[in-house]
């Protein structure tokens, strides 16, 4: 069994149901039954995290439970409160869009008998998982109890192998789908223990890869915070480093991404009231963060899981968001960090991050950097003041070429390896031309006259038709059907270069806009 499919059906709420029930081979609703049995009685308060489409919910509430229900996703939320409304039960449920993560903020202590999370702690982060379970512990009465359903990984060879035969296939389409993915538990019982809980029952379906637990949670005397710990970065060259950046130069739009795991870092030697830097946690962006800033400034560095995506596509892209933003903050304990509440916030996030709505879900006041990190030592030093030159994105050749190489990585790959197959004779002078293409677009794309990659494709196509006529006439002649079959493959070539390198330019409109006429050419 694996559940990492449920990513992609949580944007399609009306199959989640029957989808999660395929993936479980049937064994969710028996197991969400038994905790109706085993638990539920008249009365009783129950939280549950990461609600969906309320399936859980509603039973707890037929069976007399009051509950809270919670759920990140709009989607989700809605068709739970629809089912809620068709069983009659919607005095019995209170739903609310809340990230786990930030439960302790909006609940009261010892205000819920039951706390049960159901496929959910596999969504989050090790930190994240962490930062849950010491808020259930709090918001838990005291004679309360955790219940946790999930997808872990099996012990034994034999139902390990079935397990991730079934997984990784289901990973890799997940991931193409969503550019996301699930974390299975790991030796859940003993992450259970370290946080204090005692375990007092499990049950396994599915050659233990999908358990039921239920634990009690620690005594207040065991609650003690652990204490908080923080990575220094420094600007260094190794290997590895150059590897990860030969990676990302040709491939770096294939997943999975190089990240940084979230947290807060220190670049220098930051106090209390220095100021706190936010970016995503694609590897190259806070390599080149720390390269602007190493022996520049003494600042924290609050990196957010955008999903291994640089911070423009990731907030365009839904990937970094205020949600992610606030459970960064929270994992990170920053708050007991520094005296201050002030974010400095990637100019570039703003299209998926909207300041005011973060201050008011956060208590943080932001401030919006620049959009070039270098630009950063400046911005600090005098007073978070922005020049228009730092608020201005530049699109340089050097950042052409860069951009259009890591086009050219992944394409290559989809153009030429079944060219290299069915059409062997034709993989030189085609890779020849997709290069010589591609380069000569990132040079000269300011220049070319229209909007966008469609426009800018039909002055491409004819200097590139010019190009091979000159060429069948000086070097390789050849007869008219042929050369007739050359302009149309140079013509299809030039229209999906430019159509496709303008969702890597800041020049123009994003790529989704022609995906159409692209895929037909």
């Amino acid at each position: 069994m694996a559940t990492v499919f449920m990513k992609w059906l949580e944007r399609n709420p009306q199959m989640y149901n029957r989808g999660i029930g395929l993936l479980t081979l049937g064994r969710l609703s028996p197991l969400w039954d038994q905790v109706t049995t085993d638990f539920i009685r008249p009365g009783i308060r129950v939280l549950e995290l990461g609600c969906g489409t309320g399936g859980l919910a509603c039973r707890m509430a037929t069976a007399g439970a009051e509950v809270s229900a919670i759920d990140v996703a709009p989607g989700m939320l809605a068709s739970a409160m629809n089912a809620a409304r068709e069983a009659g039960i919607t005095d019995r449920i209170q739903f609310k869009r809340l990230d786990a993560t930030q439960i302790r903020d909006h609940f009261q202590e010892g205000s819920f008998d039951l706390i049960v999370t159901s496929l959910m702690l596999s969504e989050l982060t090790v930190e994240e998982r962490a930062l849950v379970l010491r808020a259930c512990a709090t918001l838990l009465a005291a004679d309360g109890r955790l219940v946790l359903l999930d997808e872990v990984v099996p012990t034994g060879i034999l139902n390990r192998w079935r397990y991730y035969l079934v997984r990784v296939p289901l990973k890799i389409a997940t991931w193409l789908l969503t550019r996301t993915t699930t974390r299975p538990l790991r030796e859940a019982q003993a992450f259970l223990e370290q946080h204090g809980y005692k375990l007092e029952k499990t049950t396994s379906y599915l050659g233990g890869s999908l358990c039921l637990f239920s634990a009690t949670p620690p005594s207040s005397s065991l609650q003690a915070r652990l204490p908080i710990q923080h990575e220094r970065r420094r600007h260094k060259v190794t290997l590895k480093t150059l590897l990860i950046d030969l990676w990302a130069l040709f491939f770096r739009i294939i997943p999975p991404y190089p990240k940084v795991k979230q947290g807060l870092y220190s670049i220098g030697r930051p106090m209390p009231d220095s100021p706190v830097l936010v970016t995503g946690n694609f590897d190259l962006s806070v390599r080149r963060v720390v390269k602007a800033l190493d022996e520049k400034l003494n600042v924290w560095l609050l990196v957010v899981d955008s999903a291994g995506i640089n911070v423009w596509c990731a907030a365009g892209g839904g990937f970094l968001t205020i949600d992610k933003i606030q459970s960064a903050l929270h994992t990170s304990r920053l708050e007991e960090v520094v005296q201050h509440r002030e974010l400095v916030l990637p100019q570039l996030s703003a299209v998926g991050v909207v300041g005011v709505e973060l201050r008011e879900r956060t208590g943080w006041s932001y401030h919006w950097g620049p959009v070039r990190a270098e630009d950063i030592p400046e911005y600090v030093e005098s007073g978070f003041q922005k020049t228009d030159a730092m608020r201005l994105v530049r699109f340089p050749i050097l950042d052409r070429l860069e951009m259009v190489s890591g086009t050219l990585g992944f394409y290559g790959l989809l153009l030429l390896v079944p060219i290299a197959i069915f059409w062997r004779s034709l993989l030189l002078p085609i890779a020849i031309a997709m290069i010589a293409l591609s380069y000569f677009y990132a040079m000269m794309i300011p220049w070319l006259p229209g909007r966008d990659g469609l426009a800018k494709s039909v002055p491409l196509t004819a200097i590139a038709i010019l190009g091979v006529i000159v060429h069948s006439i000086l070097w390789d002649p050849v007869p008219s059907g042929e050369m007739f079959n050359r302009v149309m493959g140079i013509t299809a070539l030039s229209v999906f270069i430019a159509g496709e390198f303008q969702g890597m330019s800041p020049l123009m409109r994003g790529e989704q806009a022609n995906w159409v006429p692209e895929a037909l050419i």
